[in-house]
C-alpha cells in the first residue's frame, strides 16, 4: 500500500513531464505498434501515482509516473508527430484531434535531455 501524496506534492509531480495521464497514455497508446505499444500498456497496467485523501477523481484522473528511455520517447515522440501531420486522430480525440499530444511527448524528451539521460 501507498501512502496518499498531499496536494502540493501530487500537483509538483503531476506537472513534471514524465507524468502522463491514463487518457493520454490510451490514446497515445492507440496510435503506436509492437514494442512502444507494449510500453505504454504495462505502464498503463502499473500503479498510479497516489493521489490526495481528498481527491474526487476516480481511475479516469490517474496519473503515471513513466520510466521510458529516451529513445523510446523519441520514438514515440516520432509516431505522434506523424500521426497529427497525417490528421489522424484516436477514438477519444475524433472530436478534438491530437492537439498537444505531439508537444508533451516533444517536452517529455527535452525532460530526459536536461535532467537525466536514460
Amino acid at each position: 500500500m501507498t501512502l496518499a501524496l498531499d496536494w502540493d506534492a501530487y500537483k509538483r509531480l503531476c506537472d513534471t513531464p514524465d507524468v502522463i495521464s491514463r487518457w493520454m497514455l490510451e490514446q497515445t497508446a492507440e496510435i503506436l505498434e509492437g514494442a512502444l505499444r507494449a510500453e505504454l500498456d504495462a505502464a498503463l497496467n502499473g500503479l498510479p501515482l497516489s493521489k490526495p485523501d481528498d481527491h474526487k477523481g476516480g481511475a479516469a484522473t490517474d496519473m503515471f509516473q513513466l520510466e521510458l528511455t529516451r529513445q523510446q520517447v523519441l520514438a514515440v515522440h516520432e509516431r505522434v508527430a506523424q500521426a497529427v501531420a497525417a490528421g489522424h486522430t484516436t477514438r477519444g480525440t475524433r472530436d478534438r484531434g491530437l492537439g498537444g499530444f505531439e508537444e508533451a511527448w516533444r517536452e517529455y524528451a527535452d525532460y530526459l535531455n536536461t535532467v537525466h539521460v536514460l
